[in-house]
């Protein structure tokens, strides 16, 4: 079917109403696609964010276990000294 013999059944209005609705699909189609490439994105960087996360958790961890072995070692050496200096 032509437009114009759309336009010929329908009148303007309905030859209007033909291109709003196309309009109004391709740019919901548009959204999708950014929608998709966004929820892409989004799901990119929670990956990084895990791994770096994971990876800070033991970092902290080892701080952690070394600050632990510094202060036995600094209250074995104070023991020592309070004890020999007796």
């Amino acid at each position: 079917m032509l437009l114009q013999d759309y336009a010929v059944q329908y009148g303007i209005l309905g030859v209007v109403a033909l291109i709003l609705a196309y309009i109004t699909i391709s740019q919901y189609k548009r959204l999708l696609k950014k929608n998709d490439a966004l929820e892409a994105k989004v799901d990119k960087l929670q990956e990084e964010m895990v791994t770096l996360l994971a990876e800070e958790r033991d970092r902290m961890a080892d701080l952690i276990k070394e600050n632990t072995q510094a202060l036995q070692e600094l209250q074995r050496t104070i023991l020592q000294y309070l004890v020999n200096n007796r």
